[in-house]
């Protein structure tokens, strides 16, 4: 089993910085890790505007595929958003994978949580196993990880998860 993380939090409060440190600290470790990003938005613009890829997009097609000797970057129309575990299995050979998003979902979640965005935890969120904040003390009972230190996220998820999966 892949170990899966969602990282989750009100808009603003700095997921997605907190996210591209912990992945290039784990990168830097030598691990493996596919990110998957969830918006509520329709119409995201996924090529750049005017390339090959965006004008075939443009001009119907289902699925635009874009491979270069070191990446394949695929694009593919759903009429409904796809369930979290067809888009998990899709992915393979990686030691982790961290989502951002997905808050309704049952994965482990740390939550971001930035005393300037909102100093309050979600209420009622289900499977949160710690936070990630700017505020001192915000929890006696979960593990509260500084906002700013994604090498102290990197050393809890990898005590957490890659010690049970044996990475």
């Amino acid at each position: 089993m892949i170990p899966v993380v969602a990282f989750v939090g009100r808009s603003g409060c700095g997921k997605t910085t907190l996210l591209t440190g912990v992945v290039a600290e784990l990168a830097r470790r030598g691990y493996r890790v596919a990110v998957i990003k969830h918006t509520p938005h329709q119409d995201v613009v996924t090529d750049a505007p005017g390339s090959d890829t965006a004008r075939c997009w443009e001009a119907g097609a289902v699925e635009t595929v874009l491979v270069t000797p070191e990446r394949v970057a695929r694009v593919r129309r759903q009429a409904t958003e796809p369930p979290l575990e067809q888009v998990l299995a899709a992915i393979t050979d990686v030691d982790c994978i961290l989502v951002e998003g997905y808050k309704q979902s049952a994965l482990p979640k740390l939550e971001v949580v930035r005393a300037a965005c909102d100093p309050q935890p979600i209420p009622g969120l289900a499977g949160r196993i710690a936070f990630v904040t700017d505020l001192p003390a915000l929890s006696a009972t979960l593990p509260c990880l500084a906002l700013d230190d994604s090498r102290a996220v990197a050393d809890f998820l990898i005590r957490r998860f890659f010690a049970e999966a044996g990475a």
